[in-house]
Order: structure tokens, then C-alpha cells, then sequence
């Protein structure tokens, strides 16, 4: 058998792992830097358009350079989950109820991605270090991250082959539309690298022209300081006065640009039941949120989840201002 032959049966064998181990898709590309992404990002920081996520600044050049993560890492394998679920209770959103209720982004209605997630990349870690062994290619080394790591994932995952970098700047693949989490390993096991995938938008601007705050400023540019996502979520302060309107009834993250896209059309309900609904739901009610005195009370009821994120601080704040725009609708509803 060949050295290429070799390398073949071993990509397969950790594609066959990677699915065994939880994850929906799998594809592998080079550790090589990605000029064009890597000055995208240089470019998008130096016009603030990260807002207050400092951590953005820390080390820029590490996230499209793998080598600068792990040296001697000689592969990247990307993964992603299809976390997609439907909306159910169509009601009790702003000026639709007695009981006004906030909007609840998809991917925080169930349990914490990232502890999920971290579990089946160690499952999928220790079947990898296996199939090296067995392979003979000596002792590998691997490290692994969620969306937290030094790293420019949808970048690489389009170069593996997983999907595409839409105009909204979520990655969209062909299984799933843009509805995934994803991981990345890094290690220094030689496998056979996919095609990257070709993006797919043509001249539909739908995300463009949908974002209620214009924070798509240019295909694939999210601007942070007008986005509902960071607003809800990662911004610390208040919420700007000119958009406070646009946020609409969305208490934590935003799917508009996901929502509208046509490559969401046809949405497979994920197979996960930890990211179903359970845990936070659809909706919240607001006076819910407003009522808790205490960060111990907002923990008990949000931990394990992404909304614990936000901290009780920002869901009030959040809850005040989908207040605000209820109580604009029903007043509207009365003339």
C-alpha cells in the first residue's frame, strides 16, 4: 500500500469517526494562512466595527494562521451540527399579548452548545489518537475548539468544503443552510484535504436588505455596533437610542438574516434533542426577567444555557426595551 493510499484509508477512517462521535458534517483542509481572511479581519478591526469585544484584538494574525496555534500542525478538521428547530408559539410576541413575551434566537433555546460540544470533541479526539496509532504514523497531537479559539472557523471550514461564507457572514452548507455550530482540530496527522466550497449568492441581497439596523454594511461585513446579536448579547452598555425600535421583540440574539435566506429554505429539524427548546424555550416572558432582584436568581434559572451570557444586567435591559416597543405596537393597534 502507498503512502497515498494510506493517507486516504486514514481520512476516511476519522470522516467515519467524526460522524461517529456526534457531529454532522466533516471536512479537512491545510493549516496554511488565508491572506484574504486574515485581511478582512485586520480591516474590520481597525474600522471598530468589533465594538467592545476587546478580546477580537488579542493576537489577530494567530486566527488565520493554524501554525501560530499549533506548530507542526499539518491538518485542520472542521465540524459542524445542524442545531436548526421551528418556531412554535407564533403568539405573545410585541403587540400581540396581555403577556408580552420576548424573542429567543435558536441556537440559545436549549443547553449550552459549548459544553456539548467539548464532549464529543474529546470522544472524537481520543478515536483520532486511535486510528494514528494504528496507522503507525506515531504519537499525534491534536487541539480542538468550539467557537472560542484563536481561530477563523468559518473561513476554514469554507476551505474544507463544509459550506460557504454567505453575504450575511454566517456559513451556509448545502445540508443544513447556515443553521450550525462549529469546531475545529488541529493536528499534526497528515490526512487528504477537501475541496473548498464555492459561494453560492449570486446577486440575492435578502439578508442585505433585511437587517432592520443595517448592520450588513457589505456582503459578508457585520457590523458589530449595529447588529441585534451583539447588542442583546456581548454589549455591556445601553442599547443606542436610534435602534432601540429595530430590536423588535428580540430578548437574545437575532435569526433575521438566516431566516430570510434561500439557502434556509428547506431546514432539517436538528437530531439533537439537547438543542431543542427545553432549557430556555422560544419566548420569555418579560416580566420574568424584570421581577428577579439577584444575579443568584437569573443563575438558577439560566444556567447551563447561553443566555447566562448575557448576565441578568443586560436581559433586563433587553427585557425594557422590547417593553417599549410592545407597549409602541399596542398603542398603534388603539388608533
Amino acid at each position: 500500500m502507498t503512502t497515498e493510499d494510506r493517507r486516504a484509508r486514514r481520512t476516511a477512517q476519522v470522516k467515519v469517526a467524526a460522524l461517529a462521535a456526534g457531529f454532522d458534517l466533516v471536512g479537512i483542509t491545510s493549516p496554511q494562512r488565508i491572506f484574504a481572511a486574515e485581511r478582512r479581519l485586520l480591516s474590520w478591526l481597525k474600522k471598530g466595527m468589533h465594538a467592545d469585544m476587546k478580546w477580537m484584538e488579542r493576537e489577530p494574525l494567530r486566527r488565520a494562521r493554524p501554525r501560530r496555534v499549533m506548530r507542526g500542525a499539518r491538518s485542520v478538521m472542521c465540524l459542524a451540527v445542524n442545531y436548526y428547530q421551528p418556531d412554535i408559539a407564533a403568539v405573545g410576541g410585541a403587540g400581540e399579548s396581555s403577556q408580552p413575551t420576548g424573542r429567543v434566537a435558536r441556537y440559545a433555546r436549549g443547553r449550552d452548545y459549548h459544553r456539548l460540544l467539548e464532549k464529543r470533541l474529546k470522544k472524537f479526539a481520543a478515536a483520532v489518537t486511535k486510528i494514528a496509532l494504528g496507522e503507525r504514523v506515531g504519537a499525534s497531537r491534536l487541539k480542538y475548539y468550539v467557537d472560542y479559539g484563536p481561530f477563523l472557523e468559518r473561513s476554514f471550514a469554507e476551505a474544507a468544503g463544509i459550506g460557504f461564507i454567505g453575504k450575511n457572514g454566517n456559513l451556509i452548507t448545502r445540508e443544513f443552510g447556515s443553521w450550525v455550530f462549529l469546531c475545529q482540530v488541529l493536528t499534526d496527522i497528515p490526512l487528504d484535504f477537501d475541496e473548498p466550497a464555492r459561494r453560492m449568492c449570486g446577486s440575492c441581497t435578502k439578508c442585505i436588505d433585511a437587517c432592520p439596523t443595517g448592520a450588513i454594511v457589505a456582503p459578508g461585513v457585520v457590523d458589530a455596533r449595529k447588529c441585534i446579536a451583539y447588542l442583546t448579547i456581548e454589549n455591556r452598555g445601553e442599547i443606542p437610542a436610534e435602534l432601540r425600535a429595530q430590536v423588535g421583540d428580540r430578548i437574545f440574539g437575532c435569526d433575521i438574516c438566516q431566516e430570510v435566506c434561500p439557502h434556509n429554505v428547506r431546514q432539517e429539524v436538528t437530531k439533537h434533542a439537547e438543542f431543542l427548546g427545553g432549557a430556555v424555550g422560544e419566548r420569555l416572558r418579560l416580566g420574568d426577567i424584570v421581577k428577579m432582584a439577584r444575579q443568584e436568581d437569573f443563575v438558577q434559572r439560566f444556567a447551563g444555557t447561553p443566555v447566562i451570557r448575557a448576565k441578568l444586567a443586560g436581559m433586563k435591559r433587553n427585557a425594557e426595551v422590547v417593553y417599549e416597543n410592545w407597549q409602541r405596537a399596542q398603542a398603534g393597534k388603539k388608533k
